[in-house]
């Protein structure tokens, strides 16, 4: 959906330095504790209210899962791929990339399978366009990109039955381009193949969930949905999706474009409170799965690849994703193409 708005912003960014990164992290500390876990997070509203424009969207994931960027031992990404910059051409501005990926989620109120946890991978790619003094610059023609997305474990079982629970990926995509354009996806995207041309048949969550299913779509509805023909959406639909990317968008796809002069702050209000809504009720969702698994009414069994659709749906899902990413020009553009493809290929889709 990205991909023609990317690419006409590629015309105003500077070629790739030949810089190797740098050695420090140029992304702001996290204030987070050092426990890292899914369970019962309270929301602390105040502590969003100085924060950059996309920085408080990434904030806010990453504290439900208590991170803490000075934690090593938690992060995934490889010391060279945690942060770089670019500068912009005639400023003193940067467009600065920061990385984060964890695999290991603890819960320490848990009494047994402390490691085990609904959740596979979760992962960001956040950039901002800052000033020479680190600060964020807020203009119709600065870069400003998020991308987050959390992996559900691919080897969760019904401990009665044995079969495998599918759940859906969670994918954030906040962009903003030179131009003054805004582009929005949020979404619970599906693993297993979903009858999307008959929205009620469409399963998104396993029977045991399909009341956090409900509340998802009267969230969707809430903003991409008039109260009646003669009102307006709070957020408009995006257009027409791309059919090849069809299969991995959900009927709860939250979608849309912003480019009149009050976009930034839309995406500071309606998009922030959106993206909140969906993040908070995929985490009810986890916390749901991880308290199945903690009583013993789900289990984390693995199995031949060829009988775990699963986990061929979050390959197949990963695999499309690295061979259609529309950022790949513009990662490459900024950081260089052999930062940009371990990047993709090494942290942000990785090969499971």
């Amino acid at each position: 959906m990205a991909a023609a708005l990317i690419s006409a912003a590629l015309l105003l960014l500077p070629a790739a330095h030949s810089f190797a990164p740098p050695t420090t992290s140029l992304c702001y500390g996290s204030k987070i504790s050092q426990h890292h876990h899914l369970h019962q997070i309270k929301r602390k509203e105040s502590s969003y209210t100085t924060l950059h424009l996309y920085n408080k969207f990434h904030e806010y994931a990453w504290e439900k899962m208590h991170y803490n960027d000075e934690s090593s031992d938690v992060s995934t990404v490889p010391d060279n791929l945690k942060s770089n910059k670019s500068p912009v051409k005639g400023s003193d501005n940067n467009v600065v990339a920061c990385i984060r990926s964890m695999s290991e989620f603890r819960n320490p109120d848990a009494t047994s399978n402390a490691n085990v946890e609904a959740l596979r991978l979760a992962r960001s790619a956040f950039l901002e366009t800052q000033t020479d003094s680190s600060e964020a610059l807020e203009s119709p023609m600065a870069i400003h990109v998020l991308n987050f997305v959390l992996f559900p474990q691919t080897e969760l079982r019904d401990a009665s039955s044995g079969a495998h629970v599918g759940l859906p990926i969670f994918g954030a995509d906040i962009v903003s381009l030179p131009g003054n354009k805004h582009l929005v996806a949020l979404d619970f995207q599906p693993v297993l193949p979903l009858n999307n041309e008959v929205e009620s048949s469409a399963k998104l969550f396993p029977e045991q969930y399909s009341h956090l299913e409900t509340k998802l779509l009267a969230i969707h509805a809430k903003y991409q949905k008039g109260s009646d023909d003669a009102t307006d959406p709070l957020l408009a639909w995006g257009g027409d999706i791309p059919p090849q990317a069809l299969r991995w968008f959900s009927p709860y796809a939250l979608w849309t474009r912003l480019s009149d002069e009050n976009a930034i702050q839309t995406v500071s209000t309606t998009v922030w409170d959106a993206y909140k809504e969906y993040v908070d009720l995929y985490f009810e969702l986890m916390n749901a799965v991880q308290t199945d698994l903690d009583d013993g009414k789900l289990e984390i069994k693995l199995s031949g690849e060829e009988n775990n659709s699963v986990l061929s749906g979050q390959r197949e899902y990963l695999e499309y994703r690295r061979i259609n990413d529309p950022a790949r020009p513009m990662l490459q553009r900024l950081y260089g193409k052999d930062w940009a493809e371990e990047l993709i290929d090494g942290v942000l889709f990785p090969t499971i």
